[in-house]
């Protein structure tokens, strides 16, 4: 449903999850193919009360993200159609754009130096001066009609029975109210998020709406997802892109995850490597200083 701020999945649903294809079109398609949420063609396919979720970060890095972002619009309208739905909360990547949408230019060398020239190049725009920004993005929203008002439709995040999909994590001493109200720390957060317990009750705000599990994507794994503080963290971002500030010997993949009613570990994931993917392109270490952006 279009202007949710929390996008809520009936309990009774089933749910897929991945998280940050940025721009790796390839390999985003054939997980998709090979979960049997789309055909061989890439049309959506799934029985009715089946949702995809994404959990931001589909534009930047890789080659492609004009495919990406293309597929994701077509397939959330053939989706509702079907009785389904694709729900695509938001991430860093989504939110900076938008910041530059919105004349925010101090964002521009973040963005810039985090593979937001790929996103144009495969528009096939040339930024030039940076002070040519603004005619840049318009470029962007001419060719994909409608895509910054997509872009900022997108949730802040999704409820699934006791479950929220987010980007990067939950800000503690907050809940689902404050997300993109009060706060954007769940686009950005990182190790104050995996390191805090949650029997400390920093996320009681969040307990007391409802949720006892998170999944988020933002903080690319070396060897795949990964199931953290006893099961109640899930991170499912599987370093499509090779993040260069991954060890050497990280796998590189997209994983599609089927949320299933056990445990985290109990999951069924289809991966996909993008190791050798075409539209895959590895990002240079960025100036310092520069924020934990990845």
């Amino acid at each position: 449903m279009r202007g949710e701020r929390i996008a809520r999945i009936p309990d009774d649903w089933t749910v897929w999850t991945f998280s940050d294809p940025h721009g790796v079109a390839t390999g985003l398609e054939a997980a998709l193919i090979e979960s049997g949420l789309v055909d061989a063609a890439l049309a959506w396919r799934a029985p009715p009360r089946t949702a995809l979720v994404g959990c931001g970060d589909y534009l930047d890095r890789g080659a492609d993200s004009r495919r990406v972002l293309a597929l994701l619009r077509r397939l959330q309208v053939e989706a509702e159609a079907a009785g389904a739905r694709v729900v695509l909360t938001r991430g860093n990547h989504e939110e900076t754009i938008l910041h530059l949408r919105a004349g925010r230019h101090e964002w521009l060398p973040v963005w810039l130096a985090y593979g937001g020239l790929a996103t144009l190049e495969s528009f096939r725009i040339a930024l030039g001066a940076p002070e040519r920004i603004e005619v840049a993005l318009a470029g962007l929203d001419e060719m994909a009609p409608g895509l910054f008002d997509w872009l900022a439709d997108m949730p802040q995040a999704a409820t699934w029975r006791d479950i929220v999909f987010v980007h990067g994590g939950l800000p503690a001493e907050a809940g689902l109210d404050d997300l993109g109200l009060t706060t954007d720390r769940h686009l950005w957060i990182r190790d104050e998020f995996f390191t805090t317990p949650w029997a400390s009750g920093a996320f009681d705000g969040f307990v007391a709406d409802g949720i006892e599990r998170v999944v988020f994507g933002h903080t690319p794994q070396p060897a795949g997802v990964r199931v953290m503080q006893g099961g109640r963290m899930f991170a499912i971002d599987s370093n499509a892109c090779g993040n260069p500030r991954m060890p050497p010997d990280a796998q590189l993949m997209i994983t599609l995850v089927e949320v299933g009613d056990g445990g985290f570990d109990q999951s069924r994931s289809v991966i996909v490597p993008t190791d050798t993917a075409p539209d895959r392109t590895r990002v240079p270490d960025p100036p310092e200083p520069m924020l934990d952006y990845r």
